[in-house]
């Protein structure tokens, strides 16, 4: 959504934001990881099991060669039927996933001990003694301990299996560079708008045994999956907010999961990988690390109501004024001058009101409205990226619906950007991710049957003619009707209406179609006066688009390059019947809500939340409570 130049990437070991401890220097110099692990292999072996007891009789798998080499891999690619994020696998009452934590240390089987052979399986090669025959019977008989998901569970014994049930995050007797960099994104999970305490690991004894060592091998390789799914997916599943909140984020495969972590030549980076990699979302992650550095030290006075504060004002409330935007006081505290209107000026800027330094009542509501924790803020705005697909597309459009703009962003530049009209907070503008298709010059409007039944029907059964001013035709069986011929109280049922094109047409010259299950689309319109407003949600959901001929020529040009798409034209377009044009390349649609992003200038903007989108998650995420993020606070972890 940004443009111009971006901020250095965020180091979270600089800010002191989580760390491997005494593994720090190990994480400095990670450059391979264990020997590859053939993912193809390893989903040939796959079992699926119905439950432990068919966990317990699968039997060990052989070991593999050295491996060759694997392709570079895609983390993002979701299992078959895998969707949002599950719910339901924490504790009861609980509001986001956890991973399973079995007591400390369980008993340790004999050494060599080998699940038990189905009738008629061919002979196989077992896991050896010490550390890989614990972890062939604690994952055959007792996996569900570590982890709960079925997908998990199928995921972790494949991988196993497939190494003749050789640990990666330990060896000898202690932990290896891969469990390290493991242990070094639990503790610094905080840095990514997660909680680190979700992902707690329990330390490794000081002189571990065999069944010591085994444990903790599980241990991490469940978190990782963990940690995997939330940092790149979300810790819930977005629709719990609403029917209307209804994103795309990309469900990591666990068995992906595991082969790339073992097999990246940079475990640190290939644990980095799961988060968001849009630029926005860094931006935010540094302004997180900026705010847990300062320890939140920031005044959130509240200034109380009363009059209206001008520059020149002397008031009794400049003192609070002051101290909520933080800066210093005057020789005369009480008078409103010229500095203290520069400085409300720029909040009203990023906080979306006219920048026009009068302290009425909506800059007042801003000034005292979710002050009281920017971090939450941001780690709640941090988790509605996860909600994204994963894979950044080298173009997209992006409509942001609390800043009210849209944007054409081309390799993370945006090449255009203008204003937008949105959804009433009764008519929501839905959260989706689609793919631009074609656009339609031109447009009849048929009427949503919602619109029909709230706005339309009432003004037919007080006049039947209501609708002729609008150009709306009833149509009933295919035929225009004379509405005066209705008995409207009856209702509407059976009868459809529409709008033929032309300048009243209510989708105005053009709209943009990228097909979804909601029937939203961006479009003209022909109240072009409503742009002119900083408060932009007027519409019954879809998304109406300021100047749409410069935004047609961006979009042209992208889709149909090089067929000469000006706006000239596509001028000539207009006029007459409905016309399609279909583009060659499509892109995705991302339609956001983010309450909260670094603007242009460097400066955190926080805008309202119209649809409560933001207090959802927020309360979801326990965000909302007396305990705060820097705290760790909010759901504890199921241990």
């Amino acid at each position: 959504m940004g443009s111009g130049d971006r901020a250095p990437a965020f180091d979270p070991a600089r800010a002191g934001m989580g760390s491997a401890g005494t593994g720090a220097s190990l994480l400095a110099n990670l450059d391979h990881g264990p020997a590859p692990f053939d993912i193809n292999d390893a989903r040939k072996r796959r079992p699926n099991p119905a439950s432990s007891a068919a966990l317990a009789m699968q039997p060990p798998q052989p070991a593999i060669s050295p491996a060759p080499a694997v392709a570079p891999f895609n983390p993002v690619t979701p299992a078959i039927g895998q969707g949002a994020p599950e719910t339901g696998t924490g504790t009861p009452g609980s509001s986001v996933e956890h991973v399973a934590t079995p007591p400390a240390t369980p008993p340790a089987p004999a050494s060599g001990t080998a699940a038990p052979a189905t009738a008629g399986a061919p002979a196989v090669p077992q896991p050896g003694s010490g550390v890989a025959a614990i972890l062939s019977e604690l994952i055959g008989s007792h996996l569900a301990r570590f982890a709960t998901r079925p997908a998990d569970q199928q995921a972790i014994t494949a991988f196993y299996g497939a190494r003749a049930f050789q640990p990666v995050f330990t060896g000898g007797t202690s932990v290896t560079p891969l469990g390290i960099a493991a242990l070094g994104a639990f503790t610094g999970a905080d840095a990514e708008g997660l909680n680190a305490a979700d992902y707690t690991v329990p330390p490794l004894a000081a002189h571990p045994s065999d069944a010591d060592l085994a444990d903790y091998e599980l241990r991490i390789a469940a978190t990782t999956l963990l940690y995997a799914r939330h940092a790149q997916s979300g810790r819930f599943d977005p629709a719990r907010i609403s029917k209307d909140v209804d994103p795309s984020p990309t469900v990591p495969d666990p068995l992906a999961v595991l082969a790339l972590v073992s097999s990246a030549p940079n475990a640190r980076v290939a644990y980095a990988s799961f988060a968001p990699q849009y630029d926005e979302y860094r931006l935010l992650k540094m302004q997180l690390a900026r705010l847990l550095a300062e320890g939140q030290a920031v005044s959130h006075a509240t200034v109380p109501g009363g009059p209206t504060l001008r520059p020149g004002d002397r008031d009794p409330r400049v003192p609070l004024l002051r101290q909520r935007l933080g800066i210093g006081g005057a020789p005369e505290d009480q008078v409103y001058d010229t500095f203290l209107a520069d400085a409300v000026r720029e909040f009203q800027r990023v906080s979306g009101q006219k920048p026009d330094g009068i302290v009425g009542r909506g800059t007042l509501a801003a000034l005292n409205d979710g002050q009281g924790d920017s971090v939450s803020e941001i780690v709640a705005n941090m988790e509605r990226w996860r909600w994204l697909p994963h894979q950044v597309a080298p173009t997209y459009v992006i409509v942001n619906i609390p800043e009210f703009m849209v944007r054409v962003v081309v390799n993370e530049q945006t090449i255009h950007e203008t204003r937008v009209v949105v959804g009433k907070p009764e008519n929501q503008t839905p959260l989706m991710s689609e793919e631009m298709q074609y656009a339609v010059f031109n447009p009849s409007w048929n009427v949503p049957p919602g619109i029909i039944k709230n706005e339309m029907l009432p003004k037919l059964q007080a006049d039947p003619y209501a609708l002729d001013r609008q150009g709306i035709d009833v149509v009933r069986n295919g035929r225009i009707i004379d509405p005066g011929t209705v008995d409207w109280r009856r209702g509407s049922q059976g009868y459809s209406f529409r709008q033929a094109p032309g300048e009243r047409n209510a989708l105005g010259r053009m709209k943009f179609m990228f097909p979804n299950k909601h029937s939203v689309y961006l479009h003209d319109t022909p109240s072009r006066s409503l742009f002119a407003r900083d408060f932009r949600a007027f519409s019954h959901g879809c998304v109406r688009v300021f100047e749409p001929l410069k935004f047609a020529e961006v979009l042209f040009s992208l889709g149909l390059p090089g067929d000469g798409w000006n706006q000239q034209r596509i001028n000539g377009l207009i006029g007459g019947n409905e016309k399609y044009l279909n583009l060659k390349q499509r892109f995705p649609v991302h339609i956001v809500y983010f309450t909260t992003y670094v603007d242009g200038q460097g400066k955190l903007v926080t805008r309202e939340d119209l649809y409560g989108i933001n207090a959802a998650t927020k309360a979801i995420l326990g965000l909302d409570g007396p305990r705060r993020f820097a705290d760790r606070g909010g759901v504890p972890a199921a241990r």
